[in-house]
């Protein structure tokens, strides 16, 4: 028996059109990326500090809490101030300084792999790279217990920031951050090429001899990497072996376990080509990422 004050539900209310959605295409798709995080850092810089041109090897999320910056990419200097968020894809050259009149600043940065299905980055380059962050208080908030959690525990970090930057990346789709997303579609030789490496990245066989498993020549096969991937087959297969090195030192295996595993004849060999892509030693991913932003 209802209370004389209950009022009867008979329909579901319609929420239609309350919710901002600006690229909703987009949304879906990036929703369907695979990411993983690799640091999530709060940091407070000194007077000195700033961020030299460079190229990064993974996305980079860059969202000031106290004061003022400039974050310089593709479309020139654009401010970037408490309540926006810097949204730097794989490969995009850029810098950060202080705004005028800044000395110091509070900033949470986060570094994570965003890809398609068969290992590229999935974001590519855009033409700004700063847009306002929906709800900054949440995220700001919701970014730091993400950081102290990773810094006690990475293994729980690692699966916490999974579900939680994908809400924070369509959150800033849907607000109309103008992410780029890779081109859909692969010619079905190549796909079948992809599969296989994908698998065991580390007994990749030589270039003529994957051309020749699908009935095409090296040159052919070059080609179809390049307009499907925008890469060489070297480099997709160094870019597949590099992130299964660092997934396995993350998880404690031994670096020489790992350059066994991932295909690199020596040590010294993976030691090389990790610094050379993430900036730090693979014992140093053993234990987290490097000591810069």
């Amino acid at each position: 028996m209802r209370s004389p004050g209950e009022v009867s539900v008979t329909a579901p209310e319609d929420l239609s059109g309350r919710f901002r959605c600006l690229q909703a295409a987009l949304a879906t798709a990036l929703a369907g990326a695979a990411l993983s995080l690799v640091s999530c850092r709060r940091w407070r810089t000194d007077p000195a500090w700033s961020i030299p041109p460079r190229r990064l090897d993974d996305l980079f999320l860059f969202a000031p809490v106290r004061g003022a910056l400039v974050m310089t990419g593709p479309a020139g200097p654009e401010p970037l101030a408490p309540g926006a968020i810097a949204i730097v894809p794989h490969g995009v050259a850029h810098a950060v300084a202080y705004a005028a009149g800044q000395r110091s600043c509070t900033v949470l940065a986060v570094h994570l792999h965003l890809t398609t299905a068969w290992g590229t980055p999935w974001a590519t380059a855009a033409d700004r790279l700063v847009s306002p962050l929906p709800d900054p208080g949440r995220w700001h908030a919701d970014l730091a217990r993400l950081a102290g959690i990773a810094q006690d525990d990475a293994a729980l970090g690692a699966a916490l920031g999974q579900t939680m930057l994908r809400h924070l990346l369509l959150d800033a789709v849907l607000a109309g951050h103008p992410l780029h997303p890779p081109a859909s579609g692969l010619d079905p030789r190549l796909a079948a090429i992809i599969a296989a490496l994908q698998a065991d990245p580390g007994a990749a066989p030589p270039i003529t001899a994957l051309a020749r498993s699908q009935g095409i020549g090296p040159l052919r096969l070059r080609q179809l990497f390049h307009a499907g991937l925008g890469c060489s087959p070297k480099a997709y297969v160094d870019r597949l072996r590099l992130a299964r090195a660092q997934a396995q030192l993350r998880a404690g295996r031994p670096v020489g376990e790992v350059a066994t595993a991932c295909g690199y004849g020596t040590v010294r060999q993976l030691q090389v080509r990790f610094k050379a892509a993430f900036g730090i030693t693979p014992s140093a991913s053993r234990v987290g990422r490097g000591s810069e932003i």
